[in-house]
């Protein structure tokens, strides 16, 4: 799974410590900033934008009266950025006005989905724009604030799922929610592991303690690993890879769709 890191944007001295873990960087202009600090912020990635443009912005799309403002989001562009994230989006036609506005402009996004509206009409959005769209993610503590329920895994199932199976249907990253566990070890990998195993691409992180404790986790089994390597080595034994036919091992049928898994986890082990 990949990593992306939110790092605030008032704390911009932070991103050499924070490059040198390796993570995909999102410098957060919103939630993580007063909105007194974002001119100054946004000057200073304005006048040096080959020092930040590689990143990821989270930048505010409303302004005091809810209303969609794209007026910082067309400075930056202006300035050269490129690779957004678009946070509590409120609908469709919310969405279309702000691509309208900005233009046609070769973008990367990332759509934070932090309201009911916006989930439930996201298919037609990603069908309409899937050049646009790079990535898909939850943003679960305001989805939750605003359906009125409590911030679990249980409760979140659904959703989570649901933009899951949304981000496949297009072929594009389904980034997992971000945790706010800074304490609990066993409760923060029980939710990274939770992700992994449904299927999930990348994940939000907001602290390197949850960095260095996901690192620390074996993300398969030694198990997995082994039935890894039996599947590569019988399909090295295939002189046509494209005549592979099913084939037992350890009293399980190996057919085609196994072979991808079996990769994903020599690589995994590979890249330890």
């Amino acid at each position: 799974m990949k990593d992306y890191f939110f790092v605030p944007g008032n704390r911009l001295h932070k991103l050499a410590t924070i490059e040198a873990l390796g993570v995909y960087i999102i410098i957060d202009l919103e939630d993580a900033v007063k909105a007194s600090d974002r001119v100054a912020i946004i000057d200073e990635l304005c006048n040096n934008p080959l020092k930040y443009k590689k990143h990821y912005l989270r930048i505010p799309l409303y302004d005091v009266r809810l209303q969609a403002n794209t007026q910082a989001l067309q400075k930056l562009i202006d300035a050269g950025y490129s690779n957004f994230v678009f946070p509590k989006l409120q609908s469709n036609s919310d969405f279309e006005f702000i691509i309208k506005t900005i233009g046609n402009i070769d973008l990367k996004l990332i759509l934070l989905v932090e309201t009911a509206r916006f989930f439930l009409e996201l298919q037609q959005i990603l069908l309409t724009n899937r050049g646009l769209i790079k990535g898909l993610a939850l943003g679960s503590h305001d989805f939750m604030s605003e359906i009125g329920g409590n911030h679990t895994l249980k409760n979140l199932e659904y959703p989570r799922i649901q933009l899951l199976y949304l981000a496949r249907m297009i072929n594009i990253e389904a980034i997992d929610i971000a945790s706010m566990e800074l304490k609990d070890e066993n409760l923060l990998q029980e939710e990274i592991i939770d992700g992994f195993q449904k299927g999930y691409d990348a994940k939000f992180y907001i602290h390197p303690w949850q960095l260095e404790s996901k690192r620390k986790m074996k993300l398969y089994t030694e198990t997995d690993l082994e039935w890894a390597k039996k599947v590569i080595t019988a399909l090295e034994k295939v002189e046509d890879k494209e005549e592979f036919n099913p084939i037992i091992i350890d009293n399980q049928i190996i057919e085609r769709p196994h072979l991808n898994k079996a990769k994903k986890i020599i690589n995994h082990y590979g890249t330890k």
